[in-house]
């Protein structure tokens, strides 16, 4: 990863730079707060290190400003008092974890990880099953019965958020919300779209058989056949 470590004591910025290399890290350092919050404005980096106490802007104001130009980057404040009211200040104003120095480089690098972990995206599965149909997110198509079968953009979002939701009645509203994020839309034009999804998957047209069914009043629902 590479680390921003922002410490205006110099043998422990050395340190820390030195221990984080030999585990295969890329470190930049900063000694002031001024200088480390525009480094993590820049975005180039995937955790910061930040020292409380530093000239020209301490941690508490780094904090305040990153967090508050919508800067998401982990941040492990490292402190030399342990002191509850900092700590709680520290979170309040975005830090995601703490360290107290002293400490042991192996707990530096573990928590590092843990916070870099954690602020990871969820990966979405490439592909969705819901009974015989299998939709490909990479190619934007259903498969069914082996045939492939191609949608529109609104087809395919309504039909994913069907296929989550399996089993289950999925509103009107949830359904135009997934389709043109809007409430705007006519429920017409859903009904429109829901008939040539239909079209374009169904075997059968009888409504015992129908893998999206009508819901009276409330919606659709997906149905594994």
């Amino acid at each position: 990863m590479n680390i921003l470590v922002i410490e205006d004591d110099k043998r422990i910025a050395r340190l820390l730079e030195r221990g984080l290399t030999e585990n295969g890290h890329q470190v930049f350092l900063s000694h002031d707060g001024k200088e480390g919050a525009d480094m993590m404005l820049d975005g180039k980096y995937d955790v910061a290190l930040l020292d409380l106490y530093l000239p020209k802007m301490d941690g508490f104001e780094v904090l305040e400003k990153v967090r508050g130009r919508r800067c998401k980057m982990p941040v492990l404040v490292l402190t030399a008092v342990d002191s509850v009211p900092n700590i709680l200040e520290a979170f309040d104003l975005g830090a995601d974890d703490y360290l107290i120095k002293p400490f042991l480089l192996e707990i530096l690098l573990a928590r590092v990880s843990a916070i870099a972990r954690r602020a990871l995206p969820a990966i979405e599965p490439q592909a969705i099953q819901a009974g015989d149909i299998t939709l490909d997110r990479s190619r934007r198509l259903a498969i069914r019965h082996g045939k492939q079968i191609y949608l529109t953009r609104k087809q395919f979002d309504l039909l994913e958020l069907l296929m989550k939701r399996s089993g289950l009645v999925t509103s009107r509203e949830q359904l135009i919300e997934a389709g043109w994020g809007s409430s705007e839309v006519k429920e017409s034009t859903l009904d429109v779209y829901i008939h040539g999804l239909r079209a374009k998957l169904e075997d059968k047209t009888d409504d015992d058989h129908l893998l999206i069914r009508t819901i009276h009043r409330s919606g659709y629902m997906f149905v594994e056949n």
